[in-house]
């Protein structure tokens, strides 16, 4: 129990500085609706605080201990779930904890192993080069959603009445509506995107 007690905080705290950085992340990409150039703007500015030697190590770290704590918390009660919300903590849990690792590994790849810049172009390249968007626009939606989704767990048991589920429903309805914008942003819907060679060269051998 006593160790059960230590993963619970060290997943809360965590959470709470990848919770600092999603909303910026987030923000960044709604920030796309106003064109390519407000997007890479908007994410050199927020780049000097989070890509900081100080604290980017503390969010891969952060990103390390939601990952495994995520998981393990998931294994200790499987099978002990049940209803709507509890069972929807563990499901968003999990792909939360699979978009991550998938998610930072690749970032981490194309700015080290590519010399690739991870902006607005590099999520783009999956999303406008067919057929990769059949595979990548539903994994980044859902990447939001469930993101969203788990907030509304959160919510829901931290305030146990109506309004709980009131809020939880706000969060999985917001989660829904901003996971099909950003990803319809990045699919070109709003302007045309013309990527730069380097990022078309990138995914060319799997094509």
């Amino acid at each position: 129990m006593h160790a059960r007690r230590w993963i619970r905080i060290a997943h809360r705290v965590s959470a709470v500085l990848l919770a600092l950085f999603l909303a910026v992340h987030l923000v960044n990409h709604v920030v796309a609706l106003w064109g390519i150039a407000a997007h890479l703007a908007f994410m050199d500015r927020a780049r000097r605080i989070y890509r900081s030697p100080a604290l980017e190590p503390m969010l891969l770290a952060a990103v390390l201990v939601q990952i495994v704590t995520g998981v393990e918390q998931v294994r200790a009660g499987w099978g002990t779930r049940q209803g709507f919300w509890q069972r929807t903590q563990a499901a968003s849990g999990l792909y939360l904890a699979f978009f991550l690792a998938n998610h930072t590994f690749w970032v981490l790849v194309a700015r080290v192993g590519y010399g690739l810049d991870s902006n607005f172009y590099l999520a783009a390249t999956f999303l406008t080069i067919w057929p990769l968007p059949l595979l990548f626009a539903p994994y980044y939606a859902l990447g939001v959603f469930a993101l969203f989704a788990h907030l509304a767990c959160a919510a829901h048991f931290r305030i146990e009445s109506r309004v709980g589920d009131r809020v939880g429903q706000a969060f999985v309805a917001c989660g829904a509506v901003l996971a099909c914008i950003i990803v319809a942003a990045f699919m070109g819907t709003f302007y045309d995107i013309h990527l730069p060679s380097a990022y078309r060269t990138l995914v060319e051998p799997f094509l």
